[in-house]
């Protein structure tokens, strides 16, 4: 008879059913003879902090009391640790929970991206293969594999997988028929038991399930099936073929965002580029300016915002994430904050300027607009979003449209001008600047044209100066960095 509890901490994001996870076990150790105690630790919110499960086990003994047993997870004192996604681990190991001689972590080695990776203005991602590095080295014994994927196979939530991968790991005396009466039983009990006996299975191998490598894929231009693909596609067939995928893809999004015409007006620039690049260094002037060109025409203004919302695809997308029934109703509520900016950039440019530096217009504006919830689902909210949709159609006369191409075009301009090959890379890699909405956007543009107004004044000369000015541009919304950069430039 062990004197010693079995200690297991459990990190799942906001509806992945750690609760549910939690309470099987708990289960599992009352009908295997079992005490088990447990307590949660609630996260910031979904995405941005997983709720933390601690559980503690120990067999029970006739005529003994049920022992006291800690309420909080201790560092170095964790037997099992179970993480719905690997960036999870990857805390689990900062703070110290995971030990080299103790501890069995089982995780799904798939990554979501919490919300600093996301708002992160340049790339703010956790190398994954750091964390698994880590993992390795750092635990008794560690068991992955991508659980996600398994568990959408089979129409289920992450628990029904993570469950199975316990039982299989046999980190528990617990018999596995245990188990499998606690998943087969409730609401969705015969795709929780497919998805546990695949994860059981992957588990007690080992984990890390090896996927045969795929070929890559080689693109190849589609036949033309529309008016425009017949006039748009022998153009960028005409192209050397390492640009063909990014142009075709860019013409797609630039049809989808405008018309015709200004697709157009891309392929022309490209084609101007073309004939200025060099094919021993494979035309990657070309493909890295093409690439950030037709992001940067796409810019999101009103007109953008409400298209991307009505999408039918991305209610699909919500539909997968809350794991909605297909004829279940869902609500929308959504936040929008729209600024006397956003409304000045969709006026003629006299009367957008004037009313960005007319005080009293701006403060009139500013009482009717500000944050609010909208009901996308209704009617009303439908059929507005629908007429700013439809504003596109004179996006081209708009004061945003005109500060946004100055803009465009003298970064495109001083590309093409620049002798000097590097030079003039590096400042196509800039483009990957302009990012974001509202503030973060005229931060990002204003510190690329800044970039660009040394450039022209010559105090910045060549490829190395450019990559400094950009990193320090990207470190966050502090202007320092940037302005010292600036500051440490040689000067002539």
């Amino acid at each position: 008879m062990t004197t010693r509890t079995t200690n297991m901490l459990i990190a799942a994001l906001g509806g992945e059913g750690g609760g549910v996870l939690t309470n099987w076990l708990i289960d599992a150790a009352d009908r295997s003879g079992w005490h088990c105690q447990s307590t949660s630790l609630a996260g910031v919110a979904q995405r941005t902090g997983a709720t933390i499960y601690y559980l503690e086990f120990i067999q029970r003994e006739s005529d003994v009391p049920a022992p006291v047993m800690s309420l909080f997870p201790a560092q170095g004192d964790i037997d099992i640790a179970v993480t719905s996604e690997i960036a999870e681990a990857g805390r689990m190991l900062s703070r110290g929970f995971i030990s080299p001689g103790r501890t069995t972590l089982i995780s799904s080695d798939h990554r979501v991206f919490d919300i600093g990776e996301k708002s992160a203005t340049t790339d703010g991602t956790i190398d994954t293969a750091v964390i698994l590095d880590l993992a390795e080295r750092y635990t008794q014994r560690f068991v992955r594999f991508d659980i996600n994927e398994l568990v959408k196979r089979h129409g289920t939530v992450i628990s029904a997988g993570l469950f199975g991968a316990i039982a299989g790991a046999e980190v528990l005396p617990f018999e596995k028929s245990v188990f499998l009466d606690i998943v087969g039983s409730g609401k969705g009990a015969q795709a929780n038991l497919a998805a546990f006996e695949e994860s059981y299975g992957v588990a007690k191998s080992g984990g890390i399930a090896v996927a045969v490598p795929e070929k890559e894929a080689v693109f190849t231009l589609p036949e033309p099936r529309t008016k425009h693909g017949r006039i748009l596609l022998p153009q960028i067939a005409a192209f050397p073929s390492v640009l063909h995928e990014v142009c075709y893809h860019a013409v797609e999004r630039l049809l989808d965002y405008q018309d015709q015409a200004y697709a157009q007006e891309f392929l022309h620039k490209v084609t101007q580029l073309i004939s200025k690049d060099s094919e021993a260094r494979g035309y990657e002037l070309t493909r890295e300016t093409a690439r950030w060109l037709a992001l940067w025409m796409t810019f999101e203004d009103i007109p953008r915002v409400a298209q991307l919302k009505l999408r039918p695809d991305r209610e699909n997308s919500i539909r997968e994430e809350v794991q909605a029934a297909p004829n279940q109703i869902l609500k929308f509520t959504e936040f929008f904050h729209p600024r006397v900016e956003e409304v000045a950039a969709m006026l003629p440019p006299a009367i957008g300027k004037w009313l960005l530096n007319n005080a009293i217009s701006r403060r009139v504006l500013d009482t009717l607009l500000g944050p609010r919830k909208l009901r996308t689902d209704t009617i009303t909210i439908q059929l507005i979003l629908r007429g700013l949709a439809s504003l596109r159609h004179v996006r081209k006369r708009t004061l945003g449209y005109a500060d946004e191409h100055t803009m465009i075009d003298s970064w495109y301009r001083n590309v093409t001008a620049i002798a000097d090959y590097d030079t003039a890379l590096a400042l196509a890699s800039c483009g990957r600047m302009v990012k974001g909405y509202g503030a973060t956007r005229s931060r990002t543009t204003s510190r690329l044209m800044a970039i660009i107004d040394l450039l022209e004044r010559g105090a910045v000369s060549n490829a190395q100066q450019i990559l400094s000015l950009y990193q320090a541009a990207m470190t966050g919304e502090e202007e320092q960095p940037f302005y010292r950069a600036i500051s440490q430039l040689p000067r002539s």
